[in-house]
């Protein structure tokens, strides 16, 4: 049936890289098998396809709980300036804490490196309206979906008349072409829908 075989060590591999991505085609590079050979499981195989589908809604909670953090929290932007990234600096202290000023009474700075010896870079905290609205959509739908309302006008644009008589007139003669068509089709000598337009 496959050419290749799932063993559990395939399952728990491949359903670990999606819970991780919520990317099928990272979850198959994972554990060395096609996406065809990926979907054919799926489709053959009860467990893979059970343990496919909860995989992939850890993934998309992950996902859901980064789009929140950057909403709310932000992300670190580099600071750019004429097309170099600005160096972040820290005071230079005294001993006893106070700014130490250099030969022109200016207080000293020095340039902030990381845990490695590298330069910092200035960031500045960017947010996403677009993903906060998606969220606030996802999570409250009744409050923050897209409203939207169709408006129906009668002749000359007053209000829509509904009369009982013609309304039912109309109903009677689309069960009738109804009624048929289905005869017709009975008897083998009719496919034509246009007798219910």
């Amino acid at each position: 049936m496959f050419s290749m075989k799932l063993t559990p060590e395939k399952l728990t591999a491949f359903c670990a890289a999606l819970a991780e991505t919520a990317q099928v085609s990272k979850a198959c590079a994972a554990v060395g098998i096609s996406r065809v050979t990926a979907y054919a499981w799926r489709k053959e195989l009860p467990e893979f396809r059970d343990a496919w589908d909860h995989a992939l809604k850890v993934g998309v909670s992950v996902l859901e709980d980064e789009a929140i953090r950057r909403a709310v929290e932000g992300v670190d932007d580099p600071l750019v300036h004429q097309g170099q990234f600005t160096p972040l600096f820290d005071p230079v202290l005294d001993p006893d804490g106070s700014h130490a000023l250099d030969e022109k009474g200016s207080p000293r700075y020095q340039q902030r490196l990381d845990a490695n010896g590298n330069p910092m870079v200035a960031t500045v905290k960017k947010y996403s309206d677009t993903l906060l609205i998606f969220t606030l959509k996802a999570h409250a739908p009744e409050k923050y979906r897209d409203n939207t309302s169709i408006e129906l006008t009668g002749k000359g644009g007053g209000p829509v008349q509904l009369d009982d008589g013609a309304a039912a007139a109309r109903l009677a003669a689309l069960i009738a072409r109804a009624a048929a068509r289905k005869q017709a089709q009975a008897n083998g000598d009719d496919d034509d829908v246009s007798d219910l337009i």
